[in-house]
């Protein structure tokens, strides 16, 4: 019977069934013994390597031992390169996410007209595809699953002066999560990382008239504040010690910003000015007369700058107006960029109300976008490169009703915008459901509508976010409420873990 084993082998067939090497006949070969069976099934994988690469050394298993002896170098190599002949890949068919026409098709709820296509855009929007991940299958972090009522509400109210509810209001945050807020013409704050009550910070002078604006200083200098009043006063002040550190007038600020030690300013007449304020402790008149300035006729702002904000590198400033003009800048040139679209054979960033707010994309620093009181909301590639057009494809939303706030995702591809009421008189047949102080969050590049959440009661004035981006804090004056929302979850450095392909 030993002699019978030696001289016999199995291996597969091409039906993948059993099949015994042997000179005796096949009534003889099923009175195998069972107790043999295990030591025949360890050459399985030696035989399915003969199986696909034709005729191999045939391998006899040694009775004193249950393992079979480790392949010939020779033989591995030749399996290595039989196993990785790949055949060429096959077409992709019509369905496939690779296509241009699914690419670019989107089941947004709202109107998404056809514009330019950048091509590296269009790459990104079918980066999903590589994963074969489904439309509805959104990260932990998205605000898919996260946007909600957080359940927190501090007191606040307007200054004296401000009758539209419907405006952007004096409401910062810092990057240390802790929110400035008014109480009238005094200014109170809440850190939201810490159970602390809510302090004041000061009360204004009466003579300097109402509060209007707030901006916190960022990581840099995150303990200065900057306020602007209704009489054109600009004060910062030290948090920590609770002190103005300087105050001078302007003739008006419609909006401003930090960048890093320079406060940008937005005038009231189309004016912009720069103010470096590392000088203002020692020397005030010399911080406002070293101020870089850029006049109305260098601006071409016709009306009065509604809002403004510098990307993440520092290096591009948008502005809008009142008119619904927005200008890019390079920080280094004193005349606007070209960007934009077409309008009269002359690139131009145009909406046809007022622009109510602006805002730069956190992981892709030429990414502008830009909302409107009426409810558009539009994206642009500024790219002085692009000989066509910076408007972008999809790029544009009709969400019908005044776009108070829009903040991007630093760790996911998704952006909310925060809206008040629906303007007078506008037509929303281009719009499929109500978004009139809510909160709804749109994924990129596809502008897909994710997640829209009704926020208030009453008419939404204006919104920041915490210092992670996790939260909204909402301003609702008709209620004398800040209400807080959890947006997105919070982000998992996966920095350690392989991604896909092994990119890091």
């Amino acid at each position: 019977m030993a002699d019978h084993d030696a001289e016999t082998s199995t291996t597969l067939s091409a039906g993948g069934r059993k099949r015994q090497l042997s000179d005796v006949s096949d009534t003889e070969q099923f009175s195998t013994p069972v107790s043999e069976r295990k030591r025949l099934r360890r050459t399985i994988s030696v035989s399915l390597s003969g199986a696909l690469l034709g005729p191999m050394p045939v391998i006899h298993p040694d009775p004193n031992n249950d393992r079979l002896p480790k392949p010939h170098r020779s033989i591995l190599d030749e399996e290595f390169k039989a196993l990785t002949s790949v055949p060429a890949i096959r077409p992709l068919s019509s369905s496939s996410s690779f296509t241009e026409g699914s690419r670019n098709a989107s089941p947004s709820p709202f109107v998404v007209p056809s514009s330019y296509v950048k091509p590296e855009l269009a790459r990104s929007a079918s980066f999903s595809s590589l994963r074969s991940t489904p439309a509805t299958n959104y990260p932990d972090i998205s605000s898919f699953h996260n946007l909600r009522d957080a359940k927190t509400t501090i007191d606040f109210s307007v200054p004296p002066s401000t009758n539209d509810s419907d405006t952007l209001l004096p409401l910062t945050s810092s990057s240390k999560s802790v929110v400035y807020f008014t109480r009238g013409n005094r200014v109170h704050y809440k850190n939201l990382q810490t159970n602390e009550d809510i302090g004041q910070l000061f009360k204004l002078q009466d003579k300097y008239g109402d509060l209007k604006l707030m901006e916190c200083g960022g990581p840099d200098n995150s303990d200065t504040l900057a306020i602007a009043t209704s009489k054109g006063t600009i004060q910062l002040w030290d948090v920590r010690v609770k002190k103005m550190t300087a105050s001078w007038s302007t003739k008006g600020v419609g909006a401003m910003q930090f960048n890093g030690p320079v406060l940008t300013v937005g005038g009231v007449k189309g004016s912009l000015k720069f103010y470096d304020t590392r000088i203002a402790p020692t020397s005030t008149s010399k911080m406002k007369s070293e101020a870089r300035k850029l006049t109305r006729q260098l601006t071409r702002h016709q009306s009065y700058i509604t809002t403004l904000a510098w990307n993440e590198t520092g290096k591009l400033l948008a502005t809008g107006d009142d008119s619904g003009s927005v200008y890019c800048w390079d920080n280094r040139e004193k005349v606007p960029l070209d960007v934009g679209e077409f309008v009269q054979r002359r690139k131009k960033i145009q909406h046809s109300v007022s622009v109510t707010v602006v805002n730069w994309c956190p992981w892709q620093p030429k990414l502008l976008g830009t909302g409107d009181a009426n409810g558009t909301l539009r994206l642009w590639d500024v790219d002085t490169s692009d000989s066509k057009s910076n408007a972008l494809n999809p790029g544009k939303l009709e969400l019908g009703s005044r776009i108070n706030g829009l903040h991007f995702s630093p760790y996911c591809k998704e952006m909310i915008t925060v809206h008040g009421a629906r303007p007078a008189n506008l037509d929303t047949s281009r719009t499929t459901h109500s978004t009139s102080n809510s909160i709804v969050a749109h994924s990129f590049p596809t502008l897909r509508h994710i997640h829209t959440l009704l926020a208030a009661d009453k008419v939404i004035g204006g919104s920041v976010m915490n210092a992670n981006f996790t939260k909204a804090i909402i301003a609702v004056p008709e209620e004398n409420k800040l209400k807080v929302y959890d947006v997105w979850g919070k982000y998992r450095d996966l920095r350690r873990s392989s991604s896909f392909m092994g990119i890091r």
